[in-house]
């Protein structure tokens, strides 16, 4: 897990090369404080070098170990790579990147893990491929040698890269499939340039932070962040999750290409095994998912929230390592909210080396700015604090790794509306009876489900609060563009799971996942978010059989029901890292109206802020999202 970025220059850029990638790699030192490199081509010829930080390398009998340093290059570059190492596989000086082949001509700065590195490189070995290191970022370099730019419909695992080929002349950038990694990416007539967090091109000069006005509205109004390509940071475009940049350096061509997406992967390929075989075929699936995610040269631990997801991951790992795992949880003692009970369970179940933090307002208070800063881009909820708490928490004991739950809801069914997308299926193949039976079943889940049936269906036609808008921002703000009807409900569950994952919910998660854990230099894996093989597995069948008798991820339950403590697998309840937003944002509210009173926002109207209802879900919400925006900018501005 790293920090990338490079720059291309397609004719006089106004600016030293040198000296902004410099700036762009010392913005994302917390992604990687293990190492750091570069490479810079001048007439076609690439040459490794160091920073100002690490300067002591040995192994000068591989060609991209630096032994010069970067501020000696007095070339004219028209192409770098920078790369900030947080070193998890190959912990010594043959991991380093910037990485390139034995001949020097193909050279690659990446982000992530190939989890089945070991069998591509087994494989490769086969095909006469020679390896200099332990590292799975060579085998990425092997496999491109071996498949081009499809050696990526092979890996199994999360990753952000560039790929820099000398003859061809081109650069091949790739993002893994759910973008569990980040790439983002500027293109302007002067240069190409891209980099794993947005901070990089704003510090090194190459971005002013104005606000897309569409990724506003779309903030403000419709809860949504980063659901497009362009982004947040006016300008800047994200490198979409399951998709391929080449970009032609003989006539600076760009082009962007789908290598993946779960649409064409909805099949029913084991829709008609047994209950009891396709429990198996999960259990083993989700087994062997987590046990290459072991695959690491540091210890890793693992989040737990005292959830079916967190803690399935936890008994899992205990049983493949058979040793005590370190795991990390928040707490929130006095809390409805509070699943510390549940954690402890879990913890007490395989012995855990277990650890707990307790975030607090005024840690939240304290720690805004540099929460805001750490994601980029504004957050809509005080629970991404309790996930960067718990990080912190990682980092304080030492652990570099650790595996989170992250996709787990959106592949087995874990929230409310989904119910609600089994039951319109149901129902539209006029199966009224199994209908009924299973909405009455779901009292066990969902207070009240055939009322919560009722108003999903009231809501798909009626936006109830559409109008609330407009008593706290500007007409002309709202009629920019459209305020979207958050209750979207399909008529097949396997659909409304892929939405979700694409376009509402789990892409949104994971960026806060990857900044959360990044800050503290902590690698996040996410079995359920990138391990192709079970995401394609849990998509081969009917999306109905996830929920079954009323009960939420129904498969994952009897995929580890041996494993769990019995509180654990009849828990039907649903919480995750929550925070008491309300309470604080009670307490916060002066200071909150105040923040966003100096930040003299155009498309709010300022007269009405004391009108908002601390007891309004929505409108403490809204508050709440005003006046992050209002940190964001005194932050980034």
């Amino acid at each position: 897990m790293c920090g990338i970025a490079g720059i291309i220059v397609k004719r006089d850029a106004g600016f030293n090369i040198i000296e902004k990638i410099g700036v762009m790699s010392a913005s994302m030192k917390h992604r990687g404080p293990d190492g750091e490199g570069f490479m810079s081509v001048h007439e076609n010829s690439a040459r490794p070098y160091f920073g100002s930080t690490f300067t002591n390398y040995s192994r000068a009998d591989l060609n991209y170990i630096p032994q010069t340093a970067l501020s000696k290059e007095n070339s004219p570059s028209r192409l770098v790579f920078a790369h900030r190492r947080l070193s998890i596989i190959d912990l010594s000086e043959s991991g380093h990147q910037p990485m390139c082949d034995v001949t020097g001509k193909l050279w690659i700065t990446f982000n992530g893990e190939i989890y089945n590195y070991l069998e591509l490189k087994s494989e490769l070995k086969l095909a006469g491929h020679q390896f200099v290191s332990e590292s799975d970022t060579e085998v990425v370099i092997h496999a491109y040698q071996q498949w081009g730019i499809d050696c990526v419909k092979r890996f199994n695992g999360m990753w952000a890269f560039c790929l820099y080929d000398e003859e061809k002349q081109m650069c091949f950038a790739s993002r893994d499939r759910f973008g569990v990694k980040p790439f983002y990416y500027l293109n302007n007539e002067k240069f190409f340039a891209f980099a794993s967090e947005q901070k990089a091109f704003v510090k090194a000069g190459l971005l002013k932070p104005r606000i897309h006005q569409k990724a506003l509205h779309n903030y403000l109004t419709n809860g949504l962040l980063e659901n497009e390509t362009s982004n947040f940071f006016d300008g800047l475009i994200e490198l979409w999750p399951g998709t391929n940049l080449v970009y032609d350096l003989k006539n600076h061509e760009l082009k962007i290409s789908d290598y993946y997406n779960l649409k064409s992967h909805n099949t029913l390929e084991n829709d008609n095994l047994s209950e009891a075989a396709l429990i198996e075929k999960i259990k083993h699936t989700f087994e062997n998912a987590v046990k290459i995610r072991l695959r690491s040269d540091v210890e890793v631990g693992t989040c737990l929230s005292g959830g079916i997801d967190s803690s399935a991951l936890a008994v899992t790992m205990a049983e493949l390592t058979n040793k005590p795992v370190h795991c990390f949880t928040s707490v929130f003692r006095g809390q409805l909210i509070n699943e510390e009970k549940y954690a402890d369970l879990v913890a007490t179940k395989i012995n855990a080396s277990y650890f707990k933090t307790e975030p607090s307002l005024e840690g939240f208070e304290r720690e805004l700015d540099d929460l805001i800063y750490s994601q980029d881009v504004p957050i809509w909820s005080t629970s991404t604090y309790a996930q960067y708490k718990v990080m912190a928490l990682a980092k304080e004991q030492h652990i570099k790794v650790v595996l989170d739950g992250q996709g787990a809801d959106e592949l087995f069914g874990g929230y409310h509306h989904h119910f609600t997308a089994k039951w319109n299926n149901l129902i539209s193949q006029k199966k009224y009876m199994t209908a009924f039976k299973d909405i009455s079943s779901s009292n066990k889940t969902i207070q009240a489900s055939w009322l919560f049936y009722l108003k999903e269906n009231v809501k798909q036609h009626y936006h109830h609060q559409k109008n609330a808008f407009s008593k706290f921002l500007e007409p002309n703000f709202l009629k920019q563009h459209e305020i979207l009807n958050p209750s979207i409900a399909f008529n097949d569950l396997n659909e409304q799971l892929i939405d979700d994952i694409y376009n509402t919910r789990l892409k949104s998660f994971l960026k806060c996942e990857d900044r959360c854990g990044m800050w503290h230099s902590v690698e996040s894996r996410t079995p359920f978010s990138d391990d192709v093989e079970l995401i394609n597995l849990l998509f081969s069948f009917n999306g109905n059989k996830k929920l079954k008798d009323g009960v939420s991820k129904f498969l994952l339950r009897e995929a580890v029901k041996d494993k769990l403590p019995q509180e654990i697998y009849a828990r039907y309840d649903k919480k995750g890292f929550e925070t008491p937003m309300q309470d604080w944002m009670k307490k916060l509210k002066p200071k909150m109206i105040a923040e966003i009173k100096a930040a003299n926002f155009d498309f709010v109207k300022t007269k009405n802020l004391e009108q908002f209802d601390m007891a309004n879900s929505f409108q403490y919400k809204l508050l709440f999202k005003l006046y992050v925006l209002s940190r964001w900018q005194k932050v980034f501005e």
